[in-house]
């Protein structure tokens, strides 16, 4: 049986907003910048990085991160 990778591209797209739970009950979001590949081809994720949790909002500023990578550290969903 044949297993057919799917195409993150057409599942994260620019403006699209993703979370990540991380430790003491908080919350990091991201909102993707852009998407683009690097000189060896590999699709690069360009993302705005805010903290949540407990009474407060911390911007951490833009990040990039390899495009699976990204999509295993990241949900849709609040």
């Amino acid at each position: 049986m044949l297993f057919r990778k799917c195409n993150l591209r057409e599942k994260i797209e620019t403006g699209d907003v993703f979370y990540r739970d991380i430790k003491l009950s908080g919350q990091e979001e991201a909102r993707v910048v852009d998407i683009c590949d690097d000189e060896q081809g590999i699709p690069h994720v360009r993302f705005e990085r805010t903290l949540f949790g407990s009474g407060y909002k911390d911007p951490q500023g833009v990040r990039v991160l390899a495009l699976d990578i990204f999509a295993r550290e990241y949900h849709v969903t609040n």
